[in-house]
């Protein structure tokens, strides 16, 4: 399904050239881009592999139609964004994971994904989003300053479930020193109720016990506007026994998914 959509992104190319844009060994993610790689049977490249010529990337000599980006660059004015404009304003290369797509990241998006799905769509969502509220609106954060002890506060950037703060499980002392943070600077917060995720049966020393998890499928968008769904997605989950957390930079891991007829 991702070499389909690679495939499908090329501007006109028969039998495009596809390559997997790394940082190298540096980056956290980098076995897995090594693996994509050669699972997709396209060569792995660093910004260093790669020679712009006029309007063109080229690697090893011939021109690259289709950039696999899973590079940290997610600006423009960066070594990998200096290689990739020309071409792309140009129409002669494609690049997945283009710039700007990281831009849900900010978890203030969360906030307003139904009315995106309204405003884009036309359409009422069928799947409610966890109320998300913006605290860079002054009733929104009145509100939360008075329901603080059982909120869930994330801060806007960042990754990896560092920053967050379940406010009902935090010590008072840390509470309140949020509290000061949010007051400070409130804008760079947003905060949510706290949801009782569900928990599966998973292998800890030996034995079956519950731990959280979560689900996030992978969903890829072709240049026709079709997405394509893959069938199942990435279990996560938390390893540590009252974890809320579900991230692998929290003690946390994968686990396999079964998709049943």
């Amino acid at each position: 399904m991702l070499a389909a959509t690679l495939d499908s992104a090329a501007p006109g190319a028969a039998d495009p050239a596809i390559v997997v844009l790394t940082d190298g060994p540096g980056n956290s993610a980098a076995y897995e881009h090594a693996w994509a790689a050669a699972a997709l049977g396209v060569p792995l490249v660093e910004p260093g592999d790669l020679e712009l010529r006029g309007d063109r990337l080229l690697h090893e000599g011939r021109p690259v139609d289709v950039a696999y980006r899973r590079t940290d660059a997610d600006r423009v004015d960066t070594e990998v964004g200096a290689l990739l404009a020309a071409p792309l304003r140009a129409g002669t290369l494609a690049v997945v994971n283009a710039f700007g797509t990281a831009v849900a990241d900010d978890k203030l998006a969360h906030a307003y994904v139904e009315d995106l799905v309204r405003f884009h769509l036309g359409e009422e969502p069928l799947l409610r989003s966890v109320e998300t509220l913006d605290l860079g609106r002054p009733e929104l954060l009145e509100r939360a300053m008075d329901e603080l002890e059982t909120l869930v506060v994330k801060p806007r950037t960042g990754q990896g479930g560092i920053g967050v703060v379940i406010c009902p499980h935090a010590e008072r002392e840390d509470v309140e020193d949020l509290r000061t943070a949010i007051a400070a600077a409130p804008g760079e917060f947003v905060a949510q109720p706290l949801m009782d995720i569900s928990v599966h049966p998973t292998v800890i020393d030996g034995a079956l016990c519950p731990r959280r998890v979560d689900l996030r499928p992978f969903v890829f968008l072709r240049a026709s506007g079709e997405a394509a769904v893959m069938p199942g997605g990435l279990t996560r989950v938390a390893l540590g026994e009252r974890a809320m957390v579900v991230n692998s930079t929290q003690n946390g891991g994968a686990k396999d998914t079964w998709v049943l007829p």
